[in-house]
């Protein structure tokens, strides 16, 4: 059961890191690797002394184009890579399960466990691709009757969130990752620097058939920071990651429609 896992950082809380190391420690793991984006090196020892491989890229290339380095790198050693955030944490050996699921669904490409924060209340993760629309409601009109309607079908509410099912849209914070799928439609689209890149690698999984699936039979906590939501330079830089999704596969997306329609037909 080969599996293994990167992971990139930037100034994050040192209590978070620690937090994920444990959780990884209860795993059975070929490697785990992280990629220091931050502008000095004060987290180096910590990582060292938690069994990371550990490398330091002060330029800040980005989430994708630091990922993409990790798997080019590590992941001809592995049939499968986890792709996860620094404030995840879980109490269990998640990955072997996810490593069996994996196993037994030859066209999973992609699968992410219920995402909890920690007061146990479920994230919504698992997706529909989203629609121009729908992005600027999320951003810019929250807490309204429109939203909530958007939100209804777009966030899959109706569904069990303990079911299996194929999605085509899992967040970043957590994606086991077949190496194989990844060989053959290509790794995080590096013209994205943060946000999106998940949205696009999910939806590229989709077409090929190596289909994204949301496994809530488990689940993980993730603090989920919100920080574009927080910072306007991280707003920014989503603002700028959104317009290039949607000039990259249409603002007026036919293609999104019928893939969506092909996620819900699971549930008629």
């Amino acid at each position: 059961m080969k599996i293994g896992v990167g992971l990139v950082v930037y100034n994050n809380k040192k209590e978070d890191l620690i937090n994920l190391s444990k959780s990884l420690d209860k795993c059975k793991l070929t490697y785990r690797v992280v990629i220091d984006n931050s502008p000095n090196e004060a987290l180096k020892v910590l990582f060292e002394k938690n069994n990371w491989t550990y490398i330091s890229n002060k330029n800040n290339p980005g989430f994708g184009v630091s990922h993409n380095n990790i798997i080019k790198e590590y992941s001809s050693r592995v049939k499968y890579h986890l792709v996860v955030n620094p404030d995840v944490y879980f109490n269990y050996d998640v990955t072997s399960i996810l490593a069996k699921f994996m196993d037994e669904t030859p066209d999973c490409g992609n699968v992410m466990p219920k995402i909890l924060f920690p007061n146990n209340e479920n994230q919504k993760f698992a997706k529909l691709l989203p629609s121009p629309y729908g992005w600027f409601l999320r951003r810019f009109a929250k807490n309204t009757n429109a939203l909530k309607k958007y939100n209804y079908n777009f966030e899959l509410q109706k569904l069990d969130n303990n079911g299996v099912f194929k999605c085509p849209y899992l967040s970043g914070c957590f994606m086991f990752l077949r190496v194989k799928s990844l060989n053959e439609i290509g790794l995080f689209d590096e013209r994205i620097f943060m946000y999106g890149e998940d949205t696009d690698l999910n939806r590229r999984l989709w077409i090929s058939g190596n289909y994204p699936y949301y496994f809530g039979k488990i689940s993980v906590y993730h603090q989920f920071a919100k920080g574009s939501h927080n910072s306007l330079k991280l707003l920014f830089i989503a603002i700028k990651s959104t317009i290039y999704y949607f000039n990259k596969w249409g603002w007026i997306d036919r293609e999104k429609n019928k893939i969506n329609n092909k996620c819900l037909q699971q549930f008629k």
